[in-house]
């Protein structure tokens, strides 16, 4: 059952959506000071005793790493629902605007993407090139795996999505950059693909 720690620490969650991993230790600090008296809990399972009690409303705080830079985050998500009630989950009814006949201007678009760049669904690097954020990833990551499946790989080491990383030239296994340098660092000068149905030499790394 949450306290008060607990609810101190959804407030944060429900007001900025997604956190970074030293906010959410951060908060998590605060929690334990403000609210003294509370039973001792390691991060990982407050976490849990907040989900345990927004499961009932199809929320859940998920952890993920931001591809590019392999630094974790913590994102409160709506997990899809799929019922025969007549509803349709918040995602799927966000995909139906794909058959709306009216065309979205130049000018409409731009100010579209810098809303999912401020609100974090998307992240520009500095030559401007647009990739899927972490919270992108771990909201969308049922719907990506359904609709995209042909396209949609999971990183050979710690099997979340990976749409940017390195790729083995000779199986296709894809890892991301960090599961990778970690990876490779451990190897040493004989880097191998991790896949035991593989394990040829690493090749030049692939985007």
């Amino acid at each position: 059952m949450m306290n008060d720690g607990h609810r101190f620490t959804l407030q944060h969650f429900m007001s900025k959506g997604i956190l970074n991993a030293k906010e959410v230790k951060t908060i998590f600090s605060q929690s334990k000071d403000r609210f003294q008296g509370q039973d001792e809990e390691d991060l990982r399972t407050f976490i849990l005793t907040i989900n345990q009690s927004v499961a009932p409303f199809n929320l859940e705080i998920k952890k993920g790493i931001q591809e590019d830079d392999g630094q974790s985050h913590y994102c409160l998500v709506e997990q899809i629902v799929n019922t025969e009630d007549g509803k349709v989950g918040s995602l799927a009814a966000v995909n139906l605007t794909e058959r709306l006949e009216k065309k979205m201007g130049k000018e409409d678009a731009e100010i579209f993407f810098e809303k999912l760049e401020r609100d974090k669904w998307i992240k520009k690097d500095k030559n401007g090139k647009i990739s899927l954020s972490v919270r992108s990833l771990l909201e969308l990551e049922q719907y990506l795996k359904e609709v995209y499946a042909d396209y949609v790989k999971s990183c050979g080491i710690c099997d979340k999505i990976c749409l940017l990383g390195e790729t083995c030239s000779s199986c296709g296994v894809k890892l991301h950059l960090q599961c990778a340098k970690n990876l490779f660092s451990r190897q040493g000068d004989d880097r191998k693909c991790p896949s035991y149905d593989c394990r040829a030499p690493w090749g030049e790394v692939v985007l």
